[in-house]
């Protein structure tokens, strides 16, 4: 991975979590005393958070650290997750298939 993917993804982890949190650029740039153009240009990849920053943030953002790390789009809340299962059901094999079932049975029987 080079530089300017990396900071891409640290930018979008964050503004991800920004969003979850209902927090506008602005709003975050308050907390962070930052100025709104640093976190639109943290956010778009243009620019990295100084290391002594990302307790405030993570604090911030309710999250901890590894998290503006996991890259992986699975961490990501979809927009029509229910798609997004059926896709992933129609590229199983029957043993993950039966595994699958089993999860989600169990799932829907445990009350939150």
């Amino acid at each position: 991975m080079n530089e300017k993917t990396f900071k891409k993804l640290i930018g979008e982890r964050i503004k991800y979590y920004r969003k979850q949190e209902n927090l506008t650029q602005e709003r975050l740039a308050e907390i962070m005393d930052f100025n709104t153009k640093s976190i639109s240009l943290l956010e778009n990849g243009h620019n990295y958070i100084a290391l002594n920053k990302v307790p405030k943030l993570c604090s911030t953002l309710n999250i901890e650290p590894y998290q503006l790390f996991v890259f992986d789009k699975r961490n990501l809340r979809s927009e029509n997750t229910k798609k997004d299962i059926l896709e992933l059901i129609n590229i199983m094999d029957n043993k993950k298939l039966n595994l699958a079932y089993r999860l989600l049975y169990e799932l829907n029987e445990f009350s939150i």
